[in-house]
């Protein structure tokens, strides 16, 4: 065999060991979006963007290992501080959040195309569940837990991070788990755009 012939064979058989089928490069597959978010915005990446996975409550941390979510991904649009930010999930719902530029965000028509999103300055916006919340009547995480689905919307919302624990109150805590202010641990939640 030639050395030209057999440069290529093997640099053809180490791109397609490269060119893994992981999804995102790192350890989470990215799916659709849950039917519980369909009253909301969503939008589609033009390119790959990188992942955060949930750090404490309602905090976020990204690594090199988190990977990427693919373009193509279909995600669910969050105005956050006059810019455009997002989620996406993994198949047993787990939220991903979209690690944007700080001082940008998300560009709209740059890093993502939607219907939906116009103005991050102006939006008509809804705190929403990302994931199933657990609730408690204690900051020691004691006492009656009680349990919120993701997608529930959070009106009168009040919301202080001290660490570990949350203090969490909303008029649905308070109608569905009959507690007036409460502590949470998992709490994450998104400034989600209705449609």
């Amino acid at each position: 065999m030639k050395p030209e012939a057999f440069f290529a064979v093997v640099f053809s058989l180490s791109l397609a060991a490269c060119s893994g089928s992981d999804s995102d490069g790192g350890g989470h597959a990215v799916a659709g979006v849950p039917s519980v978010f369909s009253a909301y915005c969503t939008g589609t990446l033009k390119r790959p963007v990188g992942l955060q996975e949930q750090d404490g409550p309602a905090g976020w941390v990204g690594s090199s290992s988190t990977g990427e979510a693919p373009a193509g991904s279909i995600f669910v649009v969050e105005a956050s501080f006059d810019k455009w930010e997002g989620f996406v999930f993994e198949s047993d719902g787990t939220p991903l959040r979209l690690d944007s530029e700080f001082q940008t965000g998300l560009v709209k028509d740059q890093d993502f195309t939607s219907d939906c999103a116009g103005d991050p300055n102006a939006p008509k916006t809804a705190k929403v569940l990302l994931a199933d919340a657990t609730f408690y009547p204690n900051e020691g995480l004691s006492g009656a837990a009680c349990t919120l689905p993701a997608g529930t919307k959070l009106t009168s919302f009040s919301f202080i991070n001290t660490g570990a624990v949350a203090t969490v109150s909303a008029a649905e805590i308070q109608a569905q788990c009959s507690l007036a202010e409460s502590y949470s641990k998992d709490i994450v939640y998104g400034t989600l755009l209705p449609k």
